[in-house]
């Protein structure tokens, strides 16, 4: 099967800690001889991501506007090539994540988006997620996926009104367009994670930022956080972690104390 060439895009800020690991993980999966323009935007950086990044060949632009959708257009615009990949600079990519996401988008043409999943290095964060993979329908993420180039700039690119939310917004157009955004729950990337502390902290950065009316109704935030002990003592038993009844519970209330404070006008 001939494989055009495909550009990779990713976007930084201080990412030094993880983004070697990344940049390791994404050299490994993808072939060389297929790759077009490697491009990370880095948020105006003042550790040495910018060092890392050109050591391992990529070319490193100063972003216009500090913003995962700002930056996030700003590579797409840069793009040459009829698919395109995006990164975050704290995920490990799976090792064959790239053949089976080219063999979904080159064997669907209504396929815009194919991605994979995502779970946390920490093993109580991990295990909360594989929960929420196993009971929820939808996932979205824009840290490992393959994109058609012509359907996302023809749909208007990454939504800069919402700037932690835009890889839900952009699903959405993609759906409502017609196409599809293919999700593959059996290829699993890590996230790397530190300790609970830092993931719920976090999670309460990105709450703050988030327009929570785009992701959930409030009735399901608060629906999820006064079931939360229940599926927390569910969650501990089955993976005889008994720290994960608190954090689970914490977990939610972070998600619930974000709405109330931040999505409702």
């Amino acid at each position: 099967m001939l494989i055009q060439k495909i550009d990779l895009l990713m976007w930084t800020l201080n990412s030094s800690k993880t983004l070697q690991l990344s940049l390791k993980s994404i050299s490994k999966t993808i072939p060389k001889e297929i790759i077009g323009q490697k491009i990370i935007v880095d948020g105006r950086s003042t550790d040495n991501t910018v060092e890392i990044a050109k050591s391992f060949g990529w070319n490193v632009v100063e972003a216009e506007t500090v913003g995962i959708a700002f930056q996030a257009n700003q590579a797409l615009k840069m793009v040459q090539t009829p698919f395109f990949c995006s990164f975050e600079h704290d995920v490990i990519v799976c090792p064959n994540w790239f053949t089976t996401v080219y063999r979904h988008i080159r064997k669907d043409q209504e396929v815009a988006v194919v991605q994979g999943v995502r779970l946390p290095t920490n093993r109580i964060m991990k295990a909360i997620r594989e929960e929420g993979l196993r009971r929820e329908k939808r996932y979205v993420s824009m840290d490992n996926n393959l994109y058609r180039t012509e359907i996302i700039r023809a749909l208007g690119g990454f939504d800069v009104r919402f700037n932690t939310g835009c890889d839900i917004i952009l699903q959405s157009r993609v759906i409502k367009a017609g196409f599809k955004w293919v999700v593959d729950k059996n290829l699993v990337s890590q996230h790397i994670s530190c300790s609970v502390r830092d993931c719920l902290r976090h999670r309460m950065r990105m709450v703050k930022l988030a327009n929570w009316r785009v992701k959930v109704p409030f009735i399901r935030v608060l629906f999820r956080f006064l079931f939360s002990p229940l599926r927390g003592l569910e969650m501990a038993l089955k993976k005889r972690c008994p720290e994960l009844f608190f954090v689970y519970m914490c977990w939610r209330f972070v998600d619930l104390w974000g709405y109330a404070k931040f999505g409702i006008a």
